[in-house]
């Protein structure tokens, strides 16, 4: 049947009232507990208040759709940060969304910043743990994984303070098809020995993209195996660097994306060997040139359950003065201000799938790096009315305006020193419309960056010849 103008509009407004209706209807289940036995299922909007533990032996399972805010201080006062909420998996954990329903892992706070909550702690001693579309958003460390092997996959870890994963411990975790992006530090981090898996994956936009520590030995791509271990991950517009080794071990990360085919170029985004005799090589070759981004971009596409919950748009300064952030020595290196890759995104292909595993069960098959999904977009279309990220845009990203933040008192700035990250919205003018911190200095700094920030211009961006809205970082140093 052809779309009328009034049909368009008839399902836009039905849309909005379903919307309306989720919002209020969706049921918030306060969590007071410190710990989870037997068999407990979450779902709907679920406000957790203090550290919880899923126990040994234990089983939490996460209905899709269901949304799981953290609060911003520990109620229990426990775990590893006494001051902010952590998910401490000691059990089995089972946490399958769907494409369209996925499971959100975020702060509490009407204005979410990087390291609201700690973030979730597996050790689960091989226990079996699954997550599959979920976001995991404005963490310490989005997953802090040691001695375990869980599944994540087709997922987004984005916004967290430290990295998107810290993987230690000789864990053998499996990281397929997820978007790992815009973290503070790193996207992954892997030390002590752990050996994951990374296939299908996008890496991007985090101050490093993978950070190797000591005798890990993670596999990023290699060729002569045979079972979802091929690499195809794409590795680009990281800050400083795509991989640095800082490790003892070679690195295998044959069979990925860069976001360009000059080695020269790549060498110069890799710290390896090459650089620091005592450390590792990074072998990249053979590179993948163009890849498809369409499967990322429908798991970048924010779910309806998500959007109903957003406070209304408006600019974060106006907000009150943030609390200090607790302080916590990182082995940081250095962001240039205003630094904002123009590599042009690379194209990501992908045919991962979800196997129709009911909820309930755990097939250990699934825990392997192999899958084989048919192609997202014969089943979901995308949506261009979203607010896409800037690596999917047709062309790179281009700034017709830049504006460094004025200091003119500097005794207001406390004499801090560090990085304030600013998400901004573009219009489909290519003005900025929306700005928010996700990494805060103080509110001196904070407010600084801000007025700067809203003063960017940039080309309008389109995405398959679509002009659309669009999303980026600026960092600013102080």
């Amino acid at each position: 049947m052809k779309r009328t103008p009034f049909n368009k509009r008839f399902n836009q407004i039905a849309a909005l009232v379903l919307l309306t209706a989720w919002g209020v209807c969706a049921q918030t289940t306060v969590i007071r507990q410190a710990s989870i036995s037997g068999q407990t299922r979450w779902s709907g909007v679920v406000l957790v208040q203090g550290d919880v533990t899923i126990e040994r032996g234990a089983r939490l399972i996460i209905e899709p759709g269901t949304i799981i805010k953290f609060a911003t201080s520990d109620a229990h006062r426990s775990g590893a940060d006494r001051t902010r909420c952590e998910l401490i998996v000691k059990g089995a954990l089972i946490a399958r969304g769907e494409i369209d329903r996925k499971i959100i892992f975020t702060s509490a706070a009407e204005h979410p910043k990087m390291h609201d909550w700690s973030g979730i702690r597996i050790i689960n001693m091989k226990q079996p743990a699954q997550f599959e579309y979920v976001i995991v958003e404005y963490a310490y460390n989005g997953f802090d994984i040691k001695k375990s092997d869980p599944l994540i996959r087709n997922s987004q870890i984005r916004y967290n303070y430290n990295a998107g994963l810290r993987i230690a411990v000789r864990s053998e975790a499996k990281l397929i098809g997820n978007i790992i992006q815009d973290n503070g530090y790193a996207g992954v981090i892997c030390e002590t020995g752990a050996r994951p898996v990374l296939t299908d994956n996008m890496i991007t936009k985090n101050q490093i993209g993978v950070i190797i520590f000591g005798t890990a030995k993670p596999n990023l791509g290699d060729l002569s195996k045979k079972d979802g271990q091929q690499g195809r991950n794409g590795l680009f517009e990281n800050y400083e660097y795509d991989v640095y080794n800082h490790g003892s071990n070679d690195i295998l990360a044959e069979g990925n994306s860069w976001g360009t085919e000059d080695k020269q170029t790549i060498l110069e985004r890799i710290f390896d060997g090459q650089d620091s005799p005592q450390y590792g090589i990074v072998d990249f070759n053979p590179i993948v040139g163009n890849i498809d981004l369409d499967r990322k971009i429908l798991i970048a596409q924010q779910p309806e359950n998500y959007l109903a919950l957003q406070p209304p748009a408006q600019d974060s300064m106006a907000e009150a003065p943030a609390s200090a952030e607790a302080t916590t020595s990182l082995p940081q290196i250095p962001l240039e201000q205003d630094t904002i890759p123009m590599a042009r995104p690379v194209e990501l292909a992908v045919a991962e799938s979800v196997a129709q595993t009911p909820p309930e069960t755990i097939d250990t098959a699934e825990q392997t790096a192999s899958s084989a999904e048919e192609p997202a977009e014969t089943q979901h279309q995308i949506d261009f009315d979203q607010i896409f990220l800037d690596v999917f845009l047709d062309k790179k990203l281009t700034m017709k305006k830049k504006v460094a933040p004025v200091v003119d008192n500097p005794e207001r700035g406390m004499n801090d020193h560090g990085n304030v990250i600013i998400r901004v919205i573009v219009g489909k003018d290519g003005r900025v419309e929306q700005a928010e911190v996700l990494r805060s200095l103080n509110y001196y700094y904070d407010a600084l960056a801000l007025k700067a920030a809203r003063q960017f211009v940039f080309e309008p961006g389109t995405v398959k010849g679509v002009k659309v809205r669009f999303s980026t970082t600026l960092v600013f140093k102080f």
